[in-house]
């Protein structure tokens, strides 16, 4: 019996092939409704057309535009077309477009750029009314300055100025935006002598000494005399021993010579010393001052290993708050190996610091030096429970098996695929297809940042099926959840990397542990300080890199390409391994931190791995050599290889002679 499904004249032909099929419901509704239709074919082709419309864009086509973008209405990336072509007529918009836009893209990235974009449009053709009506808080300070300009425009004066004073105390220069209203605050009579102050002090703080010096405009006769002496005491703080009685009835007088100090201790730290005990110690600080001034010599004594350090650290309690100094302390003790005095301060430490892997694994090893063997034998058993570095070293001392078991997330797929349908993951999905890396995680992170911990592994779990493998780690840290291996460890690029591994005879599971740290995974990768991809490589270091290998020079953005990539960061890899004795420790440190950073560090006499390691001066690399290193071992057990426990990667460390004269190791004994 065959049936008519669609009464539409348009999709008569639609009928059912027979009874009970529902083939011909689905292709109605495809018909129907095209948004439904995501197959692989139906996507190439929208994505194609998505192209074709944007390079109409990009040459000013509207006409062209607007006559191909019905087809494109239910593509996932639609949004970013309507975008384009509303920059295109900004000057001719009105803010019921603007506001259809920011409506019915609300829930993505592309809202808050329209916002902005239609903010300083306004801002600059002095519609301040409209301003109010279309701003948000939290939009930077040059649209903040712009809302307050608005407030003063339309005759809401008290309001604008009750908010200038945040936009006062600033220590750097702020946008030329801010001038109006700092101005308006200023002839309002708002700003007192001692707000003036107030920013001079913090930009003094912040070193930056000719702002300061710009604003003395705003300075009693009395405060640019302080301001003066504070900008010579900063260019030679040893000044300030002489500067106390200069500064007399000066109620600035402690904060310069507090400052002063702490840069005095930078420059030389000896006779910081020296000045503290002659005459600052003896100075009215306040109990606060006191403790700031009286920590900063601490630091610097720690910092320049000054012979009399113990007996100063021993004299001084830190604060219950100040977890930095008190951990400082116990490194010190380390570097001394005063076992006793290690017990000592652990046990003083907060417990959200002793309970923590890194002061456990101490606490057992200064218990195990101590002699104290049953004690260190407990502690060891139930922090090799733990898989971390710590916990490894943990395993390594009793002999114990690492814990690698993993517990793959089991989520129902038919709930994971429901989550991603949701437009925003739609969006990221395409724009990660599309290789505009940036744009998908914009989208990315505001579809997922109010999500609950079961959608968040559900999203979790949609990245990695997508091959988005930073976005599923990162995604599913947020929950807590440690134990899917395989989704926080995979295995891309696998065949580069045995393939360059293999060439230059280093371990295949220590070169992905780098990987895993450097960018989880993420080929666009961009640093702060510039290095980019997969291993984080610096242009200098791939140039550098590449001449020594006889390699073609690599462009700056061609460095974002995996192979080009892994074959440069693993040459480099094995360059520094090289260089330092074929200690994997010592190369793993010097990837992050350099080389010569690492040579500095190297002991005067051997020591044990784990020792070195907790003394690296750097907290960034110290934490960066101990993930790397717990890290190769879980890819060790990822890729079904022997492996290779922390005590066989982290052999003691020699001095630096010995290192300099040491031929580099074969692959099988130190890695």
């Amino acid at each position: 019996m065959r049936k008519v499904l669609c009464k539409s004249r348009k999709y008569r032909d639609v009928k059912w092939l027979n009874d009970g099929s529902l083939l011909p419901l689905f292709l109605c509704l495809l018909f129907i409704f095209p948004g439904l239709s995501f197959g692989s074919q139906d996507l190439d082709s929208q994505r194609k057309a998505f192209l074709a419309a944007e390079r109409l864009l990009s040459s000013g086509d509207l006409k062209g535009y607007d006559s191909s973008k019905a087809k494109l209405k239910h593509y996932p990336l639609y949004p970013y077309l309507e975008y384009k072509s509303l920059q295109l007529q900004l000057p001719q918009l009105d803010s019921s477009q603007v506001d259809d836009f920011l409506t019915t893209y609300a829930d993505s990235p592309l809202s808050r750029q329209m916002r902005q974009r239609w903010l300083t449009r306004l801002a600059e053709k002095g519609k301040w009314w409209t301003y109010l009506v279309f701003y948000r808080p939290n939009m930077g300070v040059t649209l903040k300055c712009h809302y307050l300009t608005a407030l003063l425009e339309t005759g809401k004066v008290e309001k604008a100025l009750k908010q200038a004073k945040d936009i006062w105390l600033y220590p750097r220069s702020r946008p030329d935006a801010c001038d109006n209203i700092l101005e308006t605050w200023i002839n309002a009579g708002q700003l007192t002598p001692e707000l003036a102050w107030q920013r001079v002090a913090l930009a003094m703080h912040a070193s930056q000494g000719r702002f300061a010096n710009y604003l003395r405009r705003y300075l009693s006769t009395e405060q640019q005399a302080w301001l003066k002496r504070w900008r010579e005491l900063q260019r030679d703080p040893i000044q300030a021993i002489q500067s106390q009685p200069m500064l007399a009835g000066s109620p600035a007088r402690n904060t310069i010579l507090l400052d002063s100090f702490k840069r005095l201790v930078k420059r030389d730290t000896a006779q910081a010393l020296d000045s503290w005990s002659k005459k600052f110690a003896k100075y009215p600080f306040s109990k606060k001052e006191r403790y700031q001034a009286e920590r900063a010599l601490l630091l610097g004594l720690i910092r320049s290993d000054h012979p009399d350090l113990m007996t100063h650290l021993q004299a001084f309690t830190p604060g219950p708050e100040d977890e930095y100094l008190q951990e400082s302390r116990i490194r010190s003790a380390l570097k001394q190996q005063d076992w006793a005095l290690i017990l000592k301060w652990i046990d003083e430490l907060p417990d959200s610091l002793k309970s923590s892997d890194r002061w456990r694994y101490w606490q057992a090893r200064a218990h195990a030096k101590s002699g104290n063997n049953k004690t260190a034998q407990r502690e060891f058993q139930a922090l090799a429970k733990e898989r971390s570095y710590h916990g490894f070293l943990a395993a390594d001392w009793l002999d114990k098996t690492y814990r690698f078991d993993s517990t793959p997330l089991d989520l129902e797929q038919p709930a994971i695929n429901q989550l991603g349908k949701r437009p925003g993951l739609m969006r990221a999905r395409e724009l990660f297809q599309l290789g505009r890396y940036l744009d998908a995680r914009r989208e990315w992170q505001m579809a997922v940042r109010h999500l609950n911990r079961l959608d968040l592994k559900r999203a979790s779990k949609l990245a990695q099926s997508w091959g988005w493998h930073d976005r599923a780690i990162f995604t599913l840290a947020r929950t807590g959840y440690w134990d899917d291996l395989e989704l926080r460890f995979p295995l891309e690029h696998m065949t580069l990397v045995e393939e360059k591994s293999e060439a230059k005879n280093i371990d295949n599971a220590w070169v992905f542990a780098v990987m895993r740290q450097e960018s989880a995974f993420s080929s666009d990768a961009h640093s702060p300080a510039g290095a980019r991809g997969l291993m984080q490589l610096m242009p200098a270091t791939a140039k550098f890199i590449a001449r020594k290998e006889k390699l073609k020079t690599p462009q700056r953005n061609h460095l974002y390409r995996p192979e080009v990539n892994i074959t440069l960061g693993t040459a480099y890899l094995n360059h520094v391994y090289q260089e330092l004795g074929g200690h994997q420790v010592l190369a793993t440190a010097a990837y992050n931190a350099g080389p010569n950073n690492v040579r500095k560090w190297l002991p005067e006499t051997t020591i044990p791995a784990d020792i070195w390691v907790e003394l690296i001066p750097f907290s960034e690399t110290r934490r960066y050599t101990e993930r790397v290193l717990s890290y190769a071992a879980i890819y060790d057990q990822r890729l079904n290889q022997p492996l290779q426990r922390l005590s066989l990667r982290m052999p003691p460390i020699h001095s630096r002679s010995q290192i300099a004269a040491k031929e580099p190791s074969e692959k099988a004994v130190a890695l």
